[in-house]
């Protein structure tokens, strides 16, 4: 196993992983480690081998724990979701020195951290992420978040977990999309970390194929994540990088109600609207666009916005919450290994836009 520390103002976290992160960690919440009362929010989309694995080893400790099922994806990072976590914690008597345990993908993991935050002016909690998007991107990093029908995220707290469980052995059973929603990810991190990484990204066959292989680049992604964000803590500067791909594809997720393309694909059309910019602004060689674009057809993802996304997308832009003076701030890339955040003309934006319309 190995394992990273994180630091968020006087909040300490770890981030653990490899084949049993899950069961050691679990074994120190059975102990008592986070407080003597939990409450497990769980994502219905959890298989239900994985829940009674859980159950079994915090069965055999001292703590007090009840469950809450919400629903997966982004429907989870809502308002009627964030009241039913506090009436369950409320109902399983977790007090200031009990904690919440959030099992599931991504915005699961969003809302968990978001109402532990919140809850009683603030909890502790750990994540157990079960996708390969939620290992190498949403469960790292202490950024927890709702949405609202304005935009995504606008509404969250920094709020690092206690620990973070990174275990390969939970993906064994993920469809075809979820493995594809993680490389979005995971082909965001090669951009940005280059080298033989971006090399190796290039070249994967999609991760049903290979999953061993595809378990090795999720694991340098989120390594890659703990060491910006440990530098970074609260994206006053490198942090912003691990934005590259995102405004695009947060815009083109809202315009579709958050029933299109999933977090991952959206960020690959995403990547490619940035890479497009890069070229323009910073003089990025076109053949990593090339690159990229033949990456996500080989996994079989979108390449494309749908022609009449294109308003509903601007209108989503001018309400990013990266946002400074009125000025957007875009990650771009000069070269892989090396992006830089800048603002860009909205007709340098709305060219990259038309040039990925079906």
């Amino acid at each position: 196993m190995w394992s990273e520390d994180l630091r968020m103002g006087a909040r300490m976290g770890q981030v653990v992983g490899g084949p049993g992160a899950l069961e050691a960690q679990l074994a120190k919440l059975a102990g008592g480690d986070l407080g003597p009362a939990g409450l497990i929010v769980r994502d219905a989309g959890v298989p239900e081998a994985v829940m009674a694995g859980v159950r079994a080893i915090l069965a055999g400790g001292t703590v007090d724990v009840q469950e809450a099922t919400v629903a997966g994806g982004e429907a989870a990072k809502s308002w009627p979701v964030i009241f039913s976590i506090y009436d369950a914690a409320l109902g399983a008597g977790v007090a200031r020195d009990g904690w919440f345990l959030a099992i599931g993908g991504g915005a699961v993991l969003d809302a968990a951290g978001f109402a532990a935050a919140t809850f009683l002016r603030g909890i502790a909690w750990a994540a157990m992420p079960t996708t390969l998007l939620a290992q190498v991107d949403a469960a790292i990093g202490g950024k927890t978040a709702i949405d609202l029908p304005q935009g995504k995220n606008l509404v969250g707290a920094f709020h690092l977990p206690a620990w973070v469980a990174l275990d390969p052995q939970v993906l064994e059973s993920l469809p075809r999309r979820e493995w594809r929603s993680g490389f979005g990810e995971v082909l965001k991190c090669g951009l940005l970390m280059g080298g033989r990484t971006w090399e190796r990204v290039q070249e994967i066959p999609p991760g049903w194929e290979a999953p061993a292989e595809m378990v090795e680049l999720a694991e340098a992604s989120a390594r890659h994540k703990c060491r910006v964000v440990a530098q970074d803590p609260y994206e006053a500067g490198e942090r912003i990088s691990l934005n590259l791909g995102h405004t695009v594809g947060h815009a083109w997720e809202q315009v579709s109600g958050y029933a299109g393309p999933r977090h991952g694909e959206a960020v690959g059309v995403g990547l490619l609207a940035a890479l497009r910019m890069s070229e323009q602004v910073v003089h990025l060689d076109p053949a990593v666009r090339a690159a990229v674009h033949q990456a996500l057809g080989r996994w079989g993802m979108p390449t494309r916005l749908p022609r009449d996304s294109h308003d509903g997308i601007l209108r989503a832009l001018a309400r990013d919450k990266k946002l400074r003076a009125g000025a957007l701030r875009w990650v771009l890339l000069r070269a892989p290994g090396d992006p830089v955040a800048m603002p860009v003309s909205m007709d340098i934006v709305e060219d990259a836009l038309i040039g990925l319309e079906a």
